[in-house]
């Protein structure tokens, strides 16, 4: 992988002034340690979301089209700007969540039937999509390695399981915690192993590392809370993520086996987020400022302090890093 130079990408939120009124929309925009913050556009609609970026600089994300009711699946690249990914045959609307170095993805679309199912989607083969399950619209397609293996979340009735998802077309449950009923992937490595959350007994919700060989690991809680999930893996093992602590306050986390669980610091708020992780531990995420708001972050380690990566020009929150950091 190159080295550390294209950073992440984010959603930024836009004020559009006129002397009528103001109306917000949402742009995503990618930013790096040379150029800075650099707005990427939609579809036609109003709102887009980047959510990953691969190491050639390819972003994956969806955007609302004309109308603002429909959204679709988007790649981005500097030279070929955006790109829109279409819907599966007979369907209504795509997402995309990440983007391997292949370029091939992993989101979620509704199909001919009006059904959400996890989906893959590559440059030369177009949209391949998982069968609906049971009928349930809740399926997502969260992740995917450079082996094009997809994790994300299956719905079975009122169960959700995480899955491993290969190129061969085969789905394994990835299972859950001891006495727990729920699981969800958001993020494979090239080990294929997986991270996300899984229910406990008692209702909480952990987050977890997952691999075929050791199954479910528990990873850890945010001391009171009901909820955390790791969120980004790289091929170290080290997840990044969030959790809500006793105040349903949101806050990003850093986990390895040798260290544990750290909570990141923040912008000088409250609040913080960690989406993604590269090989040399750098964190993307988001952070709340001593005035509330709410700024895309970069942190250089788990121990460091985040450099505020600031809005688009009138913007006034950034937020959603993506889920990846390109680079070493």
């Amino acid at each position: 992988m190159t080295k550390l130079l294209r950073f992440l990408i984010l959603i930024c939120f836009v004020l559009m002034l006129s002397p009528l009124a103001v109306a917000q929309k949402q742009h995503a925009f990618i930013w790096n340690n040379t150029t800075g913050i650099q707005d990427i556009g939609t579809l036609g609609g109003d709102t887009s979301y980047a959510l990953y970026i691969n190491d050639s600089g390819e972003v994956v994300g969806y955007s609302y089209i004309a109308g603002n009711i429909t959204t679709h699946a988007f790649t981005w690249t500097p030279a070929g700007g955006m790109v829109d990914l279409g819907t599966l045959p007979g369907g209504s609307s795509t997402q995309g969540n990440a983007i391997n170095s292949a370029g091939d993805i992993a989101g979620n679309g509704i199909d001919a039937n009006g059904k959400q199912v996890p989906l893959y989607w590559s440059p030369g083969g177009g949209f391949v999509a998982l069968p609906e399950n049971k009928g349930d619209s809740r399926n997502y397609g969260f992740g995917i390695n450079d082996f094009s293996d997809v994790t994300g979340q299956h719905y079975f009735g009122e169960i959700v399981r995480g899955y491993l998802w290969s190129r061969s077309n085969l789905i394994s449950d990835i299972g859950t915690l001891p006495g727990g009923l729920h699981s969800v992937g958001n993020a494979i490595n090239n080990l294929r192993h997986i991270t996300g959350t899984a229910s406990l007994p008692n209702g909480r919700f952990d987050a977890i590392l997952w691999m075929r060989a050791r199954g479910m690991r528990d990873i850890g809680v945010i001391a009171g809370g009901a909820y955390t999930a790791g969120e980004a893996v790289n091929d170290n093992d080290e997840v990044a993520g969030i959790g809500f602590d006793s105040g349903n306050r949101i806050m990003g986390f850093y986990w390895s086996g040798p260290t544990g669980m750290h909570l990141l610091q923040t912008l000088g708020g409250i609040e913080s987020a960690g989406f993604g992780i590269n090989r040399s531990g750098a964190i993307a995420g988001y952070s709340a400022t001593p005035s509330g708001s709410i700024h895309a972050a970069l942190w250089p380690n788990y121990t460091g302090s985040p450099q505020d990566l600031g809005t688009l020009p009138g913007g006034v929150n950034s937020t959603r890093a993506a889920s990846t950091i390109s680079g070493k």
